[in-house]
């Protein structure tokens, strides 16, 4: 396997409604589409997401220094099987000159190169399929104003939704709560999710207050760095508390099972560092005695949704994917078919070209520059 052409696309998709939580409001999405080819044809697609607030990094990163410099290193070199191409992919998993969000863009899109090339699931180098697929985990984001908020959970129950988180960090939080556990009911626990909104105190008084609404967790109550006011919040309150801003890297995991700051990591593809980064996370959580939730970011086109439905089909421990299928609710128009359907090999994706071509802001000057050339 060579790759002969990498085509890079900055892509910006409207929403069809704005979304918002305490960090940032967003009414488009704004991402980085991979299209690497062989000299045979076929192609393979991956999507680079990158956030400030999550690992760091910027659009402007992604396309220099940080994919031609992924170029430059896999330039003419040759893959005889998928064992060669994912002992490349951990390799390139310790540089640490390059952002999380960019190494599983590349990652994925070189899965789905080599798994049309040697004939393979991209999910086959996580293991056998875990069981039924997950069900979808619905976030309630302050894009929801209270006033619509019962009408908006009446909705939720009548379609059998199960996993609710509910997006706090504002003076009407626990108005909020009551109105989604009264529609909801008593059956259905709730998550809620500050983004680090809060100080050390606000988080310990406001996460006691929430406890009658039947809340479970409570996701990133702190800034990702103050790992002592994330301890001091389990230990005071009693709830689990899920690292999302604080987990990213496997540096991070480490930081805070030696600070005791979480029972729960989120587990995101583009945050993480796409299959293998993310699996090895997985693992040392399990081991550590934490569990796992499963995302996706808000924003991410039918790429990086279909990894993270293949993760959760393979690795074990997840009840829900938080966002499943978000990216065909929220996007005006996607840019992967939604054909009900995917193929079994490599993603199993179908990329629209009309799609790419609407919502492209312009090729990357990347794409010229190794036109023809085998990496």
């Amino acid at each position: 396997m060579q790759i002969s052409d990498v085509n890079v696309y900055r892509v910006s998709i409207p929403f069809r409604r704005p979304f918002g939580h305490a960090l940032h409001w967003r009414d488009k999405t704004d991402t980085v589409i991979l299209c690497v080819s062989s000299d045979s044809g076929l192609k393979g697609w991956g999507e680079v997401l990158p956030r400030w607030y999550l690992g760091g990094g910027s659009i402007d990163k992604v396309l220099s220094p940080e994919l031609p410099q992924l170029i430059k290193a896999w330039r003419r070199r040759t893959f005889e099987n998928i064992d060669q191409v994912v002992a490349a992919l951990r390799e390139e998993n310790h540089h640490n000159s390059l952002s999380l969000a960019t190494r599983a863009g590349w990652e994925l899109a070189v899965l789905d190169l080599a798994g049309r090339i040697f004939g393979f699931a991209a999910g086959d180098i996580l293991g056998k399929t875990a069981g039924a697929q997950l069900e979808a985990g619905v976030v309630i984001g302050f894009d929801i104003p209270t006033e619509k908020l019962e009408r908006h959970c009446l909705l939720l129950r009548l379609t059998g939704k199960r996993h609710i988180k509910v997006k706090v960090g504002r003076v009407d939080d626990l108005r909020r709560l009551q109105i989604v556990n009264a529609v909801l009911g008593s059956g259905i626990p709730i998550r809620v999710d500050a983004n680090g909104a809060w100080s050390m105190d606000e988080a310990i008084s406001r996460v006691k207050q929430m406890r009658r609404w039947n809340v479970c967790s409570v996701e990133q109550p702190v800034s990702a760095r103050n790992l002592d006011a994330m301890r001091q919040v389990r230990e005071k309150t009693g709830m689990r508390v899920v690292a999302d801003e604080s987990l990213c890297s496997w540096a991070d995991a480490c930081a805070i099972l030696q600070a005791r700051a979480a029972d729960v990591f989120n587990i995101r593809l583009a945050k993480c560092g796409g299959f293998l980064a993310s699996l090895e996370l997985v693992k040392l959580a399990q081991d550590s005695g934490l569990s796992c939730q499963l995302g996706t970011l808000v924003g991410e086109t039918g790429i990086l949704s279909r990894a993270a439905e293949i993760f959760g089909e393979r690795v074990r421990g997840f009840h829900f994917l938080e966002g499943k299928g978000q990216n065909r609710s929220l996007l005006v128009e996607d840019i992967v078919e939604d054909s009900g359907e995917y193929g079994m090999l490599g993603l199993g994706i179908t990329v629209k070209d009309k799609s790419l071509a609407r919502w492209a802001v312009s090729p990357s000057q990347i794409s010229t520059e190794v036109q023809g050339a085998a990496i």
